[in-house]
């Protein structure tokens, strides 16, 4: 069930970052720097043949947010092509070659014992080492295409996957399907996206989730803000009891504070809504993210922050454990990318995860380190 749980927080953050980060080159780590979210929907907007909205928002980008020379040369260069479609830019590759160690991949807990009941007679009981974290090096292979979809959407194939030297069980394989739309609501640009996924653990079929996200534009005077909406339904194929339909909302900002650096972050409510009697029933909470990126030397620097929290509607497991879960889980995460070529990146990246919950069953802590090269056509 802590897996299930994992699970799930992975693929609504991956649905979030996709969204971030789908059509801004690989190459063009300033462009990242300056802040994928604005400058993104621009370029989504030029590639799929809408010139008026994009050299508006270009025209934005240049002279209300001061952006570094980097990102003015980029702006120029979309701006010449007259943001006509180009199918050439539409239909790209990308591909992903990683390895790396990770502390906990069983999601072990500290945890020695669980206490059962409660009032006078509560009954301790002591967990085994299958509680206990397994730490293994592993490698990870991806390959992703971008193409487009009739005059204006885009769409992009994933696969991905994971192997761990000593946790083979646990080897994960990703597939996901996504296309993004965009539209104008008030006078007022944004964008449709839809994201269908499977998963597979230990190369038995696990799990799979659709989601449904608008991402929108509020303010043409303020165009750092950006608004959010999304909706996720999980699927598992063995423990259909976790079946969950997730909503959020929220919004999101990004700004320059000085040349080359960008500070981004932003802040949601969610509703996740049990399906099937989850134990512990529907659970209402928050999620929050910040961070920040910058140039140093060769290198750019991205640091982020990821804190999720939430509280279940119901009591876990009446007269077993008597608790209304509580639980937060942060996700540290600290990428260095240097581009090697016009295509290539090479990208060393240190993440951390600190899950606290009442229940001890769902408190464990664990660590990554890997690196990866990166090839985008």
């Amino acid at each position: 069930m802590k897996t299930a749980a994992f699970l799930v927080l992975a693929l609504t953050l991956t649905v979030a970052a996709r969204g971030i980060e789908r059509a801004v080159p690989a190459d063009d780590s300033d462009a990242k720097a300056f802040g994928a979210e604005v400058l993104q929907l621009a370029i989504d907007n030029c590639l799929n043949g809408d010139a008026v909205q994009a050299l508006a928002l270009f025209k934005a980008i240049r002279e209300q947010l001061d952006p570094p020379v980097a990102v003015r040369q980029i702006i120029d260069a979309y701006e010449v092509t007259g943001c006509r479609p180009n199918s050439n830019v539409l239909g790209r590759w990308g591909f992903q070659v990683g390895f790396g160690g990770d502390s906990n991949v069983n999601q072990g807990i500290s945890a020695t014992s669980l206490t059962l009941g409660s009032g006078s007679n509560p009954l301790e009981l002591p967990l085994g080492d299958a509680y206990r974290p397994k730490s293994s090096l592993y490698a990870v292979v991806g390959i992703d295409r971008t193409f487009g979809l009739g005059t204006t959407g885009t769409g992009q194939l994933t696969l991905q996957s994971r192997a761990n030297q000593a946790v083979p069980e646990l080897n994960l394989t990703s597939a996901l399907a996504a296309a993004a739309m965009p539209f104008e609501f008030f006078g007022r640009p944004g964008r449709i996206q839809l994201d269908v996924g499977a998963t597979w653990l230990g190369g038995q079929y696990y799990q799979r989730a659709g989601a449904l996200g608008l991402q929108w534009l509020p303010s043409l005077t303020d165009r750092s803000w950006m608004a959010n909406l999304a909706t996720i339904r999980t699927n598992y194929s063995t423990q259909s009891n976790q079946d969950s339909q997730l909503v959020e909302a929220g919004v999101w900002r990004e700004r320059m504070v000085a040349l080359g650096v960008g500070l981004f972050g932003g802040v949601s409510g969610l509703y996740d809504h049990a399906i099937n009697q989850r134990a512990g029933g529907d659970r209402y909470g928050w999620r929050y993210q910040f961070g920040a990126s910058a140039a140093w030397g060769n290198w750019q620097i991205q640091p982020r922050v990821n804190v999720l929290a939430w509280r279940s509607s119901e009591v876990f497991a009446p007269g077993l454990i008597d608790e209304v879960r509580q639980h937060r889980i942060a996700l540290l995460d600290v990428q260095l990318i240097r581009p090697v070529s016009a295509n290539q990146q090479i990208v060393v990246e240190w993440r951390a995860r600190i899950a606290n919950d009442n229940v001890p069953l769902y408190a464990y802590r664990g660590q990554t380190l890997a690196i990866y090269w990166r090839y985008q056509q």
